[in-house]
């Protein structure tokens, strides 16, 4: 059988744009594990960040707050997000973080706040305080990838900052996060 010029074309094409979609980065876990309690979770999204030299590789640094790079690159991660009620770090955000844990380390004037947020269900102390067990999860994440504990702020929001005002799981999913705002040292 002999394929002809005009199937040729299409399907190279195909395959680049198939390609190319392999390689984009997007973090995501989906929705509520439903479990009893009073408050949160869901997948990854990301903000965008800034580039700089300090020996961590510029393609890391991503984002379009001041930096060149890819915005798939893993400190453009800012927002990491929880399951339902839970306070452990999805395995999904463990190689953005381990970028954050590196800058950190390479950079010792580079400070960051970790800010812990739930959805909106529980009583308000209940969610300050899964706020700051998700905060804290990060924190020691990435001190234990490296960052120095003089490097990070834990602060929680409980359900005081929501980005998502609905009343729906996918509204929940998106307030049960953590968010990594630098400070100092600015990526």
């Amino acid at each position: 059988m002999q394929i002809s010029r005009t199937t040729k074309i299409p399907a190279v094409l195909l395959l680049i744009l198939g390609l190319a979609a392999c390689t984009t980065n997007k973090s995501g876990n989906g929705g509520a594990d439903g479990a009893a309690g009073g408050a949160d979770g869901a997948g990854g999204a990301s903000t965008a960040a800034g580039a700089t030299g300090n020996g961590v590789d510029s393609q890391a640094l991503g984002g379009a707050n001041g930096g060149a790079g890819s915005a798939g690159a893993p400190l453009s991660v800012r927002v990491f997000r929880f399951d339902y009620d839970s306070a452990d770090v999805q395995p999904g955000d463990y190689n953005a973080l381990k970028a954050h844990a590196q800058y950190l380390k390479s950079t010792p004037s580079a400070r960051i706040i970790v800010g812990g947020h739930t959805d909106e269900r529980g009583t308000r102390e209940y969610n300050m305080a899964l706020g700051e067990r998700r905060a804290k999860s990060v924190a020691a994440f990435l001190s234990s990838n490296g960052a120095q504990a003089t490097q990070l702020e834990v602060v929680s929001y409980g359900e005081e900052k929501p980005v998502s005002t609905g009343e729906s799981e996918s509204a929940w999913a998106e307030n049960r996060r953590v968010e990594l705002n630098y400070t100092a040292g600015r990526p």
